[in-house]
């Protein structure tokens, strides 16, 4: 199976250059599922590969477009990827984040350790 890059709701975790790493919720420990992923670009610029058939008449970057797989104009740190979790059992419980470099590893950095946990809204 494939992962397709770029923003999207539920999901499945990134593999990036190592295994999937499994979020458990503080509150009960029970294993988080991906809620959202915010992603710097829609699609891989060096290979072209997943642009949505609807964009790509108007993927080659020009003076009025200078980065179209960014159409939310959204760049996480560098080029980084977002993933929010959230905890099956409850909304009440914290959700969690995990950031990794760039589409599957694509940009050559490793895959970035950072979990953060912040309050259920």
């Amino acid at each position: 199976m494939s992962l397709a890059p770029g923003w999207k709701v539920g999901g499945w975790t990134s593999w990036g250059l190592t295994d999937p790493i499994p979020r458990f919720c503080d509150a009960c420990n029970a294993q988080m599922a991906p809620l959202l992923t915010i992603a710097t670009t829609e699609w891989d610029d060096d290979t072209r590969s997943w642009i949505p058939y609807e964009d790509q008449a108007h993927a080659t970057p020009s003076t009025t477009n200078p980065h179209p797989a960014k159409p939310a104009m959204v760049d996480v740190a560098g080029g980084y990827d977002l993933q929010l979790y959230a905890c099956p059992a409850s909304p009440d419980h914290p959700h969690t984040d995990h950031a990794w470099w760039g589409e599957l590893g694509t940009r050559g950095r490793p895959e970035v350790p950072r979990t953060s946990r912040y309050p259920a809204v």
